[in-house]
């Protein structure tokens, strides 16, 4: 499948990777449509064609990390994680819809067939092809068009950002920002029947608040937004103003907190740096929420991965229930999208789409791109009558499976402190990540030959080594698996979790012909360094267990 790359000096790809598959409890999707989103995915272009040192300054946690690895592990191994991190491809795209092609045995929502909606930064890329947790999908009902609901995710952060605001009807809401999340919350506040007073320097922007169902708007090169709000709300000041900008300019918090009235309440929602002046702020008694991305369960492990549904009667909005929100106002026609929606590109045209966008004066707000089903569908074609699978993963590509070491995980530990070690020393087979991008990415940099997302492929294939440098919990089960196949298993530390995982480790050890070893990193931990002083001044043997 094809999916859209982004490199850390800037430069933008498609290119052709290997299709994922359905996390646990998830499904697998073929894209139809997905949207970009102008504000964020821009951002993240310009800081990749940023110079290192500008980096570093718009970065200052990532310094900090950097850091860290250097106390702990020298700083060779620092600038080789660096180094790893600059040359990796990374993914693009949040919001995406498409058709279910495979499903989960865990899941018991979703059928082969089902149209859905997708989000999440960590699955729903330009791609065409995605593997979504179940949590973070939604159907699509009818009436409601992919393109429409390729939105879902975006309009799911407008929505989030206006329960934080806990507007009504009649109140009045001045929305600073009309970018693609400022324009929908519009949007959404005007279906809910709150009044809002857009403002943006932007002339085009307005004239769409307008028509997404602003009351008023106000650019503040033309006009005081003070002056504005004052004669529009009889002198009291606005109920909320959501911040829908980027940046670290005082000025819009500033002018946010000049507009609202007593006890209003000021919504951060925006990549924004806000700093307050305490004694306004004070006297007028005012709420200052941040509103985290789709609402409650973003960024929780067991929600979205886990599948841990949070009780209703506790959270009454989660992320996925934003989802389902939001493509009934799509449903019902009181969330109109076609005037925020400024382009619809082809997905084989993204590269020039985002070039377009990165020129100075570029004025789109949402851009949708289609993605053509017989264009995959001719390749696949293609793949078969070569006698290879769709996924381009030929078994002719390991001439002795018996010879070759496989890797499961190409995280950056992988390609830092394993990897090299073994480069051009032992043949190397099937690289496998969740992420088709890092596995092709390892793959040509390392020499694997092939790349793979379904770890599957690599058990299935008996005898042989396989090296395990996934995250801690899949240790276990993926250990197990290699000893079933018979195969010599490397696993970084820890071995497992939990007592039961041993026990039934130390059992496939007795009727393998494989055998386990695993690694151990912690040379420079501070336990590790106090415990070789101890024994530098004890003589005789030492040994460390």
């Amino acid at each position: 499948m094809k999916q859209l790359a982004q490199y850390q000096d800037g430069r933008l790809e498609l290119q052709e990777v290997p299709s994922p598959v359905a996390p646990p409890g998830g499904i697998l999707v073929r894209t139809t449509c997905s949207v970009i989103s102008p504000g964020t995915e821009k951002m993240k272009v310009e800081q990749a064609r940023m110079s290192l040192l500008q980096k570093a300054k718009a970065r200052p946690d990532q310094v900090r990390k950097v850091l860290e690895t250097a106390r702990t592990l020298g700083w060779k191994s620092a600038m080789e994680k660096v180094r790893n991190r600059l040359e990796s491809p990374t993914p693009l795209g949040y919001s995406a819809a498409g058709v279910v092609v495979a499903v989960d045995e865990l899941n018991t929502r979703f059928r082969v067939g089902d149209r859905v909606a997708c989000g999440g930064a960590e699955c729903a890329f330009h791609a065409e092809m995605i593997a979504v947790p179940d949590l973070l999908a939604s159907p699509i009902p009818e009436g409601v068009a992919d393109w429409q609901a390729a939105y879902t995710t975006l309009a799911a952060i407008s929505m989030q950002a206006v329960r934080q605001a806990a507007v009504g009807v009649g109140d009045r809401v001045l929305i600073i920002g009309q970018g693609l999340v400022g324009q929908l919350a519009t949007g959404i506040l005007a279906a809910s029947g709150a009044r809002v007073l857009g403002v943006d320097f932007a002339q085009d922007r307005l004239n769409t608040a307008l028509a997404m169902g602003a009351e008023r708007v106000v650019n503040p090169s033309n006009a005081k937004v003070e002056d504005a709000v004052r004669e529009w709300t009889d002198g009291f000041g606005v109920d909320a103003v959501l911040l829908c900008v980027g940046g670290k300019s005082s000025a819009p918090a500033e002018q946010a907190v000049a507009c609202l009235r007593d006890r209003g309440t000021l919504v951060i929602v925006g990549i924004y740096d806000a700093h307050l002046e305490w004694k306004t702020c004070y006297m007028k008694d005012i709420q200052v929420r941040y509103s985290r991305s789709y609402g409650p369960g973003r960024y929780d492990p067991q929600y979205e991965w886990g599948g841990k549904d949070y009780p209703i009667g506790y959270v009454r909005w989660t992320e996925n229930r934003n989802f389902e929100s939001c493509l009934h106002l799509m449903k019902s026609g009181r969330l109109n999208l076609e005037p925020v929606t400024t382009r619809r590109a082809a997905f084989a045209d993204a590269v020039s789409v985002y070039d377009e966008l990165m020129r100075a004066g570029n004025a789109d707000i949402g851009v949708v791109l289609e993605y053509s089903i017989v264009d995959y569908g001719l390749r696949i074609a293609d793949s078969l009558r070569e006698g290879t699978s769709p996924r381009n993963l030929p078994e002719s590509a390991i001439r002795n499976p018996q010879s070759a070491m496989h890797c499961i995980g190409a995280g950056n530990f992988a390609r830092t402190m394993l990897l090299p070690h073994v480069k051009g020393k032992i043949p190397l087979g099937t690289i496998v990540n969740g992420t088709g991008l890092s596995a092709r990415h390892v793959k040509g940099k390392f020499g694997f030959a092939s790349a793979e997302t379904d770890a599957a492929k690599v058990f299935a294939q008996p005898g042989g080594a396989v090296m395990i440098g996934t995250r801690h919990h899949l240790h276990a089960p993926l250990v197990l698996k290699g000893l079933q196949a018979n195969q010599h298993v490397f696993v970084e530390k820890p071995l497992c979790l939990t007592p039961q995982e041993l026990k039934e480790i130390s059992a496939a050890m007795q009727s393998t012909q494989g055998s386990v070893m695993v690694g151990f990193n912690r040379r420079f931990a501070p336990a590790t360094v106090e415990l070789k002083e101890v024994l530098k001044a004890i003589p005789g043997p030492k040994s460390m267990a």
